[in-house]
């Protein structure tokens, strides 16, 4: 039998894999933002610990479980490589080697002239709209072993994993339907889930840093996470762009209950533009809030819009 000429390609579905559960999120529009659906089913402590799955067998049980309760068998599917094996870097490109050939050139690279945390790569990369004269690229990398991981539950799971994603560019996406930011802007992102904390930088809507920050505090307060990351700040003003910008605007994300407070030491003693990554609320389709918990998978999922 023919195939149907005009017959509708399968959406891509949006899950996190995240150490206190698994998320879902649909979307109705993007404009305004609107959620059809979400769905959160809790991992028990320890299935995975700072980015690792430790009980592979655990993990697969309840993704399995997620995928029948909420109807997504044999659905495509994109997921996000956990911050902690995820690095960020601008490099020096040659001015002869064409965009659609440097992800080859940086494959030799890799090992002899560029050297990553981890041996076994999976990345991407793409040209930086630098304004100096000099040509550069940003790689984004992780470790192939830790997402196989989290692939390799999703297909025990009768998932097709399609994409790869990290959370910063995720929450980036959700920052610009919110804001509308405009390029020049140097944008830092704090995103907080329960005692980790991640900050991530872009100019330009490209990503240039990215930073997991551990304490050995019970939890987060509003002075020691203004400390930290007033460092990696500092370190991204001096060290990064050699005094030539700096943050002009900070967005916390995530279920964080010292937002306001957060914000406002930014703004008394920074100046920055700080606030909440949600500049209105979100809600579904029932006119309920959607928890700041879900800000990742909202995120990922304006990926496909």
């Amino acid at each position: 039998m023919p195939k149907k000429p005009f017959r509708r390609k399968q959406r891509i579905t949006s899950i996190t894999i995240e150490e206190d559960a698994l998320r879902y999120a649909e979307l109705r529009s993007a404009a305004p933002l609107i959620i059809e659906r979400t769905e959160e089913r809790p991992l028990a402590e320890g299935v995975i610990s700072e980015g690792k799955v430790m009980d592979p067998k655990a993990l697969e049980v309840a993704v399995e479980g997620a995928v029948k309760d909420w109807g997504l068998r044999r659905k495509r599917v994109r997921f996000l490589a956990p911050d902690q094996f995820v690095i960020i870097r601008k490099v020096e490109t040659p001015a002869d080697v064409p965009e659609d050939e440097l992800k080859g050139y940086f494959f030799i690279e890799i090992g002899s002239s560029l050297y990553l945390p981890f041996d076994d790569p999976l990345f991407d990369v793409v040209p930086f709209e630098s304004e100096g004269d000099g040509k550069e690229s940003i790689i984004i990398a992780s470790k192939e072993e830790i997402v196989r991981q989290y692939e390799r539950a999703l297909v025990e799971s009768k998932l097709k994993p399609v994409q790869c994603d990290i959370a910063p560019l995720a929450l980036y996406r959700l920052a610009y339907q919110q804001h509308n930011l405009d390029t020049e802007r140097n944008v830092l992102i704090a995103d907080f889930r329960g005692n980790d904390l991640t900050v991530s930088i872009f100019h330009r809507h490209q990503p240039l840093f990215l930073r997991p920050i551990e304490i050995d505090e019970e939890e987060w307060t509003a002075e020691t996470a203004f400390r930290e990351i007033s460092k990696l700040i500092n370190f991204y003003t001096y060290n990064m762009m050699d005094g030539n910008e700096t943050i002009d605007c900070l967005f916390v994300s995530g279920d964080c209950s010292m937002t306001d407070e957060l914000s406002q030491m930014f703004r008394d003693q920074m100046s920055l533009d700080a606030g909440c990554i949600r500049k209105q609320r979100i809600e579904d389709v029932a006119g309920r809030e959607v928890p700041e918990r879900f800000d990742r998978v909202i995120g990922l999922a304006l990926k496909e819009v």
